[in-house]
């Protein structure tokens, strides 16, 4: 088999494999996205005629072949009724009107035991249309012939990740088990049943421990992304190849079983394990509330690492409000830490500095910065002899960086560097002359912010900023989100990153950046801040020096009532 290989293409031709029509809403945005881009088109629908003219199983039929998964049925629906997702992933939504002027081959394959296999014939005919790539959205798991149907594969969606996790029902293990994240992957089929050439692949937090509706509806949302990303990526390639996910483990054997629907014996103990934990949450959230406070340490001498957090002073504020995200600065002999400073009644965060002087005296905090949406993460610049500020301004969609009038106290807006849908925790640095921001911003609007980091790059901090090539340049829930400034140690450069597997600002991923240009990025994991020095601390998600002073932040459990 053979495929046209002659002058470039203006747009990649797409085909797609589907079982029906009406597909699921998060497969609808794909459908529209790539209808709407100008790097691709949809010139062919593959419809499964065998899924068409399936006869419907009586009633009690269905009831019997469940009859060994009652129990996960009635979990199914009761998660159904109980949590309410908006927008709903799963939605069913009519493609037909969008896929009108596309020619359609209705394909019955030969089917056998779990396997769908595509006479000759059709695959001639597919073949004539000379696809760039072919997305499956039907059947069941392909064989043969029809896997050689698009030059550069026939691409599918793995919701879950296949290093720990194969088989069904996607999502459902993962919360059951109460595993932090939830993995997900884009694939180039092949013969090997999930151990496809991966493209593309993320990792996203377990979102709600009790409801795999929940977690689904954020995980799929996010992946209804990593088609358009990967036929960008192939675009700007001239489609000469689509590469192979980078870092994928060239020997990795699967060590977990095939998962399955549960039985009913399977499912009872995981129901009273949840109904345990519901109960559990219940009693904590009655006796105590999470509270985030902060800690520093002054150096001892010039040789001390100051990274040993159990030696750190605390700072807690009042019961009635929290401090995080702390950007300290040093000014002669006195200590500036500007803070997200939260009260509780208000329920929209402003940016304060708590100032330490010569003698150690902890003033009270000074409110330098407010407007009419959420602030926090208040990273902090010096260029050209000036104090700047880049405060978290997510609730207006933007990154906007503030000029210092007087400090510490006094700011004003001097640009809006970036709009965008809920861009989060922006942190620069120099290197070389250009300037970088990092910045994570959730994937299609929808899922968490947590997940995706995006890089611009610019000749000064004041912009244009104009978007790396690979954006975003991770997608994990482990080591995307900035936890703080970037530092230099014996040369390198390392950057703390947010953990939020376990919770949102469970713990920080310190890595080290081996690449950063405007084409490429990769960095490693060198070590993890894990908030274990004191029993009372669940979370610390901020990371900062400044000369000799380090501050972290702490979640803490208080007790509400005494």
């Amino acid at each position: 088999m053979s495929h046209a290989s002659g002058p470039t293409r203006s747009r990649l031709r797409v085909g797609l494999l589907i079982d029906s029509f009406v597909q699921p809403r998060w497969r609808y945005k794909l459908i529209e996205d790539i209808k709407s881009s100008s790097i691709a088109e949809i010139v062919l629908v593959v419809e499964n005629e065998a899924f068409a003219n399936q006869k419907k199983s009586p009633l009690i039929r269905k009831i019997w072949e469940k009859s060994n998964s009652l129990l996960y049925e009635a979990y199914s629906h009761l998660d159904d009724l109980i949590f309410e997702v908006e927008p709903d992933a799963f939605e069913d939504m009519d493609a037909a009107p969008l896929l009108r002027d596309c020619p359609v081959i209705r394909v019955n394959p030969t089917m056998k035991k779990y396997s769908d296999y595509f006479p000759d014939k059709d695959v001639e005919a597919i073949l004539a249309l000379d696809l760039d790539v072919a997305l499956r959205f039907g059947f069941r798991i392909l064989k043969g012939s029809v896997l050689q149907i698009a030059k550069h594969g026939v691409w599918s969606y793995h919701h879950g990740d296949n290093l720990v996790n194969r088989g069904i029902p996607p999502g459902f293990w993962e919360v059951m088990n109460d595993e932090p994240v939830t993995g997900s992957i884009l694939q180039s089929l092949t013969e090997d049943l999930d151990n496809g050439k991966v493209i593309y692949r993320s990792w996203s937090p377990t979102i709600n421990r009790f409801s795999v509706k929940t977690n689904n509806n954020n995980y799929y949302w996010k992946s209804s992304t990593f088609v358009m990303r990967k036929l960008k990526e192939l675009s700007a390639l001239n489609g000469e190849t689509v590469a192979e996910k980078d870092g994928e483990p060239l020997y990795v054997p699967y060590y977990n079983r095939l998962y399955k629907v549960p039985t009913n014996i399977e499912m009872f103990p995981l129901l009273l394990r949840l109904a345990g934990k519901a109960v559990s949450r219940l009693g904590e959230k009655l006796w105590s509330f999470d509270q985030w406070g902060l800690a520093y340490r002054i150096k001892s001498n010039p040789n001390d690492a100051n990274n040993v957090f159990h030696r750190f002073k605390n700072l807690v504020p009042p019961k009635d409000r929290f401090w995080a995200d702390p950007f300290p600065v040093k000014v002669g002999d006195r200590y500036f830490i500007f803070v997200e400073e939260l009260l509780y009644r208000r329920g929209k965060a402003h940016i304060s500095v708590i100032e330490i002087d010569k003698q150690g005296v902890v003033k009270d905090p000074v409110k330098v910065l407010e407007r009419d949406y959420h602030l926090s993460y208040p990273f902090i610049l010096e260029w050209q002899g000036e104090y700047y500020m880049i405060p978290e301004t997510a609730d207006n969609k933007t990154v906007e960086l503030y000029r210092c009038v007087s400090f510490p106290s006094e700011w004003k807006l001097e640009k809006v560097l970036l709009e965008s849908d809920n861009p989060t925790d922006a942190t620069f640095t120099e290197i070389d002359g250009l300037w970088w921001m990092f910045v994570t911003i959730g994937a299609s609007g929808v899922s968490k912010n947590w997940d995706e980091l995006y890089l611009f790059y610019s000749d000064s901090p004041l912009g244009p900023w104009r978007p790396h090539r690979r954006n975003p340049v991770k997608s994990d829930v482990r080591c995307s989100r900035s936890a703080g400034r970037l530092f230099h140690v014996n040369g390198d450069l390392y950057r703390p990153a947010q953990d939020c597997s376990k919770h949102y600002g469970y713990g920080m991923s310190i890595n080290r950046v081996v690449q950063l240009t405007p084409d490429e990025f990769y960095e490693e994991e060198v070590s993890k801040i894990l908030p274990e020095w004191n029993r009372r601390i669940i979370g610390t998600h901020t990371l900062n020096s400044y000369d000799d002073i380090t501050v972290i932040d702490c979640l803490m459990k208080r007790r509400r009532f005494f």
